[in-house]
């Protein structure tokens, strides 16, 4: 049963689904999902407690809509209050006006309000996500809820898709009985999400921007588990420090000012790679990502190894089935592994594409006529440069040697050295 829907089915959730010509495609840009995670960030520095860390958690997703596909390119996180109900809420006049701002910076190309974002359960919205879709439907009645699941950042599981699901909102009749009814009755409707696919689209501003937080991610360490920052919402409150600058201790320490003011100044950090520059960081960052790269694949060889070396002898020579091996496996307590046809068949695949993509032999002659037919252009260029600068010295030798002649004829004993002669005297 879900925590949060005691009965364990969210009634926020539509069962109906959705014909193939009226539903919603969806293309998401990674910059919202940063956006998204520098929110979160934002909203943990500034002490949230966790009971209201879902509904605090809101902000605005500008895009582009064409018929039935919708593209979010760009987010913005919104100010927010809680109303009467003690739900979230829009603050409606900041919003609208942060609204107009962000349409007049992304004019290029013309970005519109196409939907909003906020913490949700992958169970799906919760009833306080109602009053801010309901303010945000009232600008744009197709606008597309984006939930983002941080359990799945606390407790990831490999193979996982992003931990994002986008859905849209319908009116539904409420009950079993969803025919039309006469005019007397009157039908009631409700609201209900649907999950939309989505598929990812980067462009090159983005794939940039990737870029350099990959290269800034490479080198960053954490020192506290996810889970413990969890934990610490309802331990921490900020203490000033008397110069402007405030620090977050533990509740329980009543002692944490004078201990903020007793705290010798902390050294500067230095590493072995801070006098790098930007190209040896760059050039560092590639490597390491190959060594990881061969790493993982030489512990997956390993682990192929292990799995094959380790079969029963009866199954590897051919005298046992794969189910008499199966069964010599379980009886063996650990010391053989359990073959699997399924497994057999990708390891046997693997090696086949090895085999397939080594260069054959006629490849490889390819290859070496076409290495030497370019170092053959790169020897005649090499000799045409020569006899270039040969010819140029040869000019320059011819030169030099009629100028010398000419002066040796201009002697002393010439008209030429006479005049010379006088006018020295």
């Amino acid at each position: 049963m879900s925590l949060y829907h005691p009965n364990g089915v969210n009634e926020l959730v539509s069962t109906q689904k959705p014909t193939a010509d009226t539903g919603l495609e969806v293309v998401l840009h990674p910059l919202p999902l940063l956006e998204i995670s520098d929110s979160i960030t934002r909203s943990y520095l500034r002490q949230l407690k966790p009971s209201e860390y879902r509904g605090a958690v809101v902000g605005a997703l500008l895009g582009q809509q064409n018929g039935r596909q919708i593209t979010i390119e760009a987010s913005f996180s919104c100010k927010n209050h809680k109303n009467d109900d003690g739900f979230f809420d829009l603050d409606k006049t900041w919003f609208a006006e942060r609204l107009t701002q962000m349409k007049l910076v992304h004019k290029s190309p013309e970005l519109d309000l196409v939907g909003w974002y906020s913490l949700a359960p992958k169970s799906g919205p919760l009833p306080l996500h109602l009053p801010i879709h309901k303010s945000i439907t009232a600008l744009n009645d197709s606008a597309v809820f984006l939930g983002f699941h941080l359990e799945d950042i606390i407790s990831p599981i490999p193979g996982d898709p992003l931990p994002v699901t986008i859905y849209e909102s319908n009116l539904e009749v409420d009950g079993d009985d969803k025919e039309m009814k006469d005019t007397e009755n009157s039908t009631k409707m409700v609201l209900r999400f649907r999950k939309l696919p989505y598929t990812i689209e980067t462009g090159e501003a983005e794939m940039i921007a990737m870029q350099f937080i990959r290269e800034g991610g490479a080198n960053a360490t954490s020192s506290t588990p996810v889970p413990a920052i969890i934990d610490q919402f309802d331990k921490k409150i900020a203490v000033d420090d008397g110069k402007g600058k405030r620090r977050a201790v533990a509740a329980n320490d009543t002692k944490g000012e004078e201990k903020i003011k007793q705290e010798p100044p902390v050294e500067a950090v230095t590493t072995k790679d801070a006098n790098l520059t930007k190209i040896e960081t760059e050039y560092m960052s590639a490597l390491q990502t190959k060594s990881n790269a061969l790493k993982m694949l030489k512990a997956r060889l390993n682990l192929i190894i292990a799995y094959l070396t380790r079969l029963p002898p009866g199954f590897t020579s051919g005298n046992q089935t794969v189910a008499q091996a199966a069964e010599a496996s379980r009886a063996s307590g650990g010391q053989y592994t359990v073959p699997v046809n399924n497994i057999l068949r990708h390891i046997n695949a693997l090696v086949t594409n090895i085999e397939l993509g080594a260069p054959s032999e006629a490849l490889q002659k390819e290859i070496l006529q076409e290495t030497n037919d370019v170092n053959l252009i790169s020897m005649v260029s090499d000799l045409l440069t020569s006899v270039n600068q040969l010819r140029d010295a040869g000019r320059k030798a011819a030169v030099t040697e009629r100028q010398r002649l000419a002066n040796r004829k201009s002697g002393p004993g010439s008209s030429r050295g006479l005049g010379m002669g006088k006018d020295l005297l």
